[in-house]
């Protein structure tokens, strides 16, 4: 009888860390920063605009998916360290999207505005920055 609680035991513990290492966000709000003018500096960053979208962390599948009117698909190539700082937590990653453009996807949570969490999206000349809430299902 211990041997069959045992492997019980051992399955339900084996089952539970072959789940799929996936997270779900739900976006509240988009602003974007671009290369500006003659010297390509940076501008200034846009207005918050409401956003209701869904963004997809999927280690299993090594992809970032923002479900926008376009679907944006990030594949991961590389996942770089974590950063801790006395007002972030940064994870980061060097990622394609679909037309094969090299860009860079960072996860932060700032803990100096209570926790709060963004996704950024950099490219050479445009960066985008989502607030995002965590879905739990």
């Amino acid at each position: 009888m211990k041997r069959i609680k045992l492997f019980i035991a051992l399955f339900f513990l084996i089952s539970i860390g072959i789940q799929a290492q996936s997270f779900k966000f739900k976006t509240t709000s988009l602003t974007v920063l671009e290369r500006e003018g003659k010297y390509n500096k940076w501008g200034k960053w846009s207005e918050p605009l409401n956003t209701q979208l869904y963004v997809n962390l999927d280690f299993d599948k090594n992809k970032i998916v923002v479900y926008s009117r376009e679907i944006q698909h990030y594949r991961i190539l590389e996942i770089l360290p974590k950063q801790v700082t006395k007002t972030d937590e940064i994870n980061s990653y060097i990622c394609k999207n679909q037309f094969g453009e090299a860009c860079r996807v960072s996860f932060m949570v700032r803990k100096n505005e209570k926790n709060k969490t963004q996704v950024y999206i950099y490219f050479k000349d445009i960066v985008f920055c989502y607030d995002i809430e965590e879905v739990t299902e």
